[in-house]
């Protein structure tokens, strides 16, 4: 089982959605993020594929996750079971995750704000702790990078 990815950052060897009726979302063993419907990014079997690429100033199209099942095949926790997407950017002057209610619960967008390289872990999060941690991703920001000019107002979040 993988329960050394499921367990990280949950404290304690008793992983309440193990016990949670069957629960079968905390069995994530990989992710993929699709950009407009094409996959960029596959984590599976430990191993990375793809970044995400983004310009200075600008943001990513809607990014969108899907969690890979121990079976192969994809899912996304339901929101109303507790669960939400959490992310770690490790050099937050470089890329921040921008996420809008409206977009979705598994859906984000990747904002460059320096040019330089950096990497976010993708997170399912569930009752205060990470059921599921990605490796960390790569995220490539530069000057002449894709992506939509960002507005800052931050009236939009939450």
């Amino acid at each position: 089982m993988s329960f050394a990815l499921l367990a990280a950052g949950c404290g304690d060897d008793d992983n309440p959605v193990n016990a949670h009726q069957g629960e079968e979302h905390a069995e994530a063993v990989g992710l993929i993020i699709r950009n407009s419907g094409a996959e960029i990014v596959r984590y599976e079997n430990g191993k990375i594929s793809g970044e995400i690429d983004v310009g200075h100033g600008k943001e990513t199209a809607l990014l969108s996750v899907r969690f890979i099942a121990e079976d192969g095949d994809l899912f996304t926790p339901d929101p109303i079971d507790g669960f939400s997407l959490g992310w770690e950017i490790a050099d937050e002057t470089v890329a921040e995750v921008d996420w809008h209610q409206e977009d979705g619960a598994w859906a984000f967008h990747i904002v460059g704000l320096a040019d330089g390289k950096t990497t976010v872990r993708l997170k399912i999060m569930h009752e205060g702790h990470a059921d599921f941690v990605s490796m960390p991703i790569e995220i490539h920001v530069s000057d002449d990078g894709p992506g939509e000019e960002h507005d800052h107002d931050e009236s939009a979040e939450g």
